[in-house]
């Protein structure tokens, strides 16, 4: 069965179960979000396109890591060098995987020598809830925002909690979790561990990397979170979270190579209301990412990003507005001798959201970064909502981002014949989109059509030495999606469509597809609950001149919880029911079927 028809039936299950059931009307209170406006909105004011996972879409997803329930949960794309623990990239809208900024309760995490994020190392236990805002954000949060911002808020405990777990490939899990209000202050704390002996990373189609060896993988991971009401609306908090992992991979026959990563954030912060309607958050904050490898070709790598903000949210002209000053450093610490490893980029910017008049809403943003290496740049983000009629609404949006260079295409010594290019110049981008959304009772549909240009594409050469502003790139796309629910049962259902292309040849961008989607259908009674998931990807190209063609494949994923007690339940997942072997990166292998069996306990 070809992709499409698998996309068409999934969309057409949850069109059956829409027109088979009663709608009812929805009694949940409307979500708020931060990620789109910076500052507190419900997601249905939005005009920009947003994701918001909650807890228990997080609980219920039981994925090794981050990226895995992003492609399920927020219709994204990734490519994955292996199982549990190795590098994953992912794509938002067809854009690079490093052109996205991760936020973890609003602190910038991320390696500066490679420009990358380690979503592999995220522990969904410990995460409350994840908002992604898709399309172009530098307006919002400066450089790398060219596809989109994924923000990460740690969990707020209450009470204590156990979860063990147990699953193929020797998998082991166990977390804890704790939290207490006394008075004016209230604390968290977590610690949770993670470790699977995964099968070898790679496979024969890698003849330089591959190692008929197990890749074990673990991760050690904890949060707090202090926070104390000094006055009434006047708020000191400290954050505090941290990873620590061990990720066994191959680099050749005959070495056990391993790389230590160490992902650390630390924030304080001062919210304070300075009069009716005007908030103040002060926040110091630092950003680690931390990486040794050991075997074939030892070496280490250390991000360590200095940060500051100071913001201002006014309730003006009826809605929101909002201004503020932001100071990042990125410190490169390495036994690569890279030629500079200090970058300094200081900030303004300044937005505004509300409603111009009755079922009209304007949002936009403009932000200035003065960057020690590039100069200044200048981005911006606008957006439109018009409520049509009840149940409708018709949205659009445009901005403009750009990505720095990272210090390895720029300062990267001279080795094995290649080195960076000290005269790159930062990507750049501009973006529009423009949806229509319906929501008549428990069913919700959204369609939206994207297109976005960037230039100045970073790549390597054609001798393979070096790298260069080479090209250009064009994507655009359709995406649709579906939500239901009723009584016991709840659907979705999203697909997209897109052709991410590089402008000048014509050529499809390597890993991505023309044609992916997920669906999902959920049924709670009683203590029980029970689900099934599916997602689908298309045919994509493994190098940049189309000529190795990865298969589009198909993954069912079954999930079920029950309550055996007030405070006990057990959760059962399956993820790759059917056993698929189906390929992410060449030459290295993507998770077989994987069973995890766990028990949780609550005490509040």
């Amino acid at each position: 069965m070809k992709l499409p028809v698998r996309l068409s039936l999934a969309a057409a299950a949850c069109g059956s179960l829409i027109s088979s059931f009663p709608l009812h009307a929805q009694t949940t209170p409307p979500v708020v979000v931060v990620t789109a406006a910076r500052v507190p909105q419900a997601e249905d004011q939005s005009p920009l396109e947003l994701r918001v996972i909650p807890r228990e879409r997080i609980a219920a997803a039981g994925a090794d890591g981050l990226a895995q329930l992003l492609q399920r949960e927020a219709g994204l794309e990734l490519a994955a060098n292996g199982g549990p623990g190795q590098p994953v990239g992912l794509f938002l809208r067809g854009s690079n995987a490093n052109h996205v900024v991760l936020l973890i309760d609003g602190v910038r995490v991320h390696s500066a020598t490679t420009g990358t994020n380690a979503f592999e190392h995220l522990a969904p236990d410990q995460i409350e809830r994840i908002e992604v805002l898709l399309g172009p954000a530098s307006g919002l949060y400066g450089a790398d925002a060219i596809g989109g911002v994924v923000q990460v808020f740690t969990r707020q405990a209450d009470g204590l909690a156990v979860d063990l777990g147990v699953g193929s490939e020797a998998t082991r899990r166990a977390a804890v979790r704790w939290g207490r209000a006394s008075g004016a202050t209230r604390m968290s704390l977590g610690a949770s561990w993670h470790a699977t002996d995964a099968g070898s990373a790679t496979n024969p189609d890698n003849p330089f990397s591959y190692n008929a060896d197990r890749d074990p993988y673990r991760n050690t991971s904890g949060f707090a979170v202090l926070e104390h009401d000094r006055a009434p609306g006047h708020t000191l908090a400290a954050r505090l979270t941290l990873a620590d992992t061990r990720a066994h991979f191959d680099a050749g026959p005959g070495v056990d190579d391993l790389n230590r990563q160490r992902l650390a954030t630390l924030a304080l912060e001062s919210r304070d209301q300075l009069a009716p309607g005007w908030t103040s958050t002060l926040r110091l904050a630092r950003g680690q990412d931390s990486l040794r490898t050991d075997g074939s070709f030892p070496g280490s790598f250390r991000t360590e990003q200095d940060q500051a903000s100071w913001q201002h949210a006014v309730a003006l002209a009826g809605g929101d507005a909002v201004a503020g000053v932001e100071w990042r450093r990125e410190q490169v610490d390495s036994d690569t001798a890279f030629t500079q490893t200090t970058r300094r980029v200081a900030s303004l910017f300044a937005g505004w959201s509300g409603d111009l008049a009755t079922g009209h809403r304007l949002q936009l943003a403009l932000r200035h970064d003065d960057d020690s290496q590039f100069g200044g740049h200048g981005t911006g983000n606008l957006g439109w909502a018009w409520t049509l009629a009840p149940g409708w609404r018709l949205t659009a949006a445009a901005g403009t981002a750009f990505k720095a260079p990272s210090f390895n295409d720029l300062y990267y010594p001279l080795q094995f014949g290649y080195q960076g290019n000290p005269g790159l110049a930062p990507e750049r981008s501009r973006s529009g989109e423009l949806g229509l959304h319906h929501q008549a009772g428990a069913w919700r549909l959204d369609a939206t059509a994207f297109d976005s240009r960037i230039r100045d594409l970073i790549a390597i050469n054609d001798s393979f030495t070096s790298v260069d502003n080479v090209g250009r790139a064009r994507i655009r796309g359709l995406t649709l999606r579906t939500r239901w629910a009723a009584g016991p049962w709840a659907a979705r259902a999203e697909a997209t469509w897109q052709t991410p292309e590089n402008a000048d040849t014509g050529g499809r961008l390597v890993r991505r597809a023309g044609r992916f989607g997920s669906a999902g259908l959920e049924w709670r009674g009683g203590a029980w609950q029970a689900g099934i998931e599916a997602v689908a990807v298309g045919a994509r190209f493994n190098d940049a001149a189309n000529t190795d063609t990865l298969a589009g494949y198909g993954l069912l994923n079954l999930q079920a919880r029950w309550a055996v007690a007030p405070q006990w339940a057990l959760t059962a997942r399956i993820d790759n029911l059917a056993d698929r072997a189906y390929t992410l990166v060449r030459g290295y292998d993507a998770p077989g079927r994987k069973a995890v069996l766990a028990l949780h306990w609550q005490m509040d």
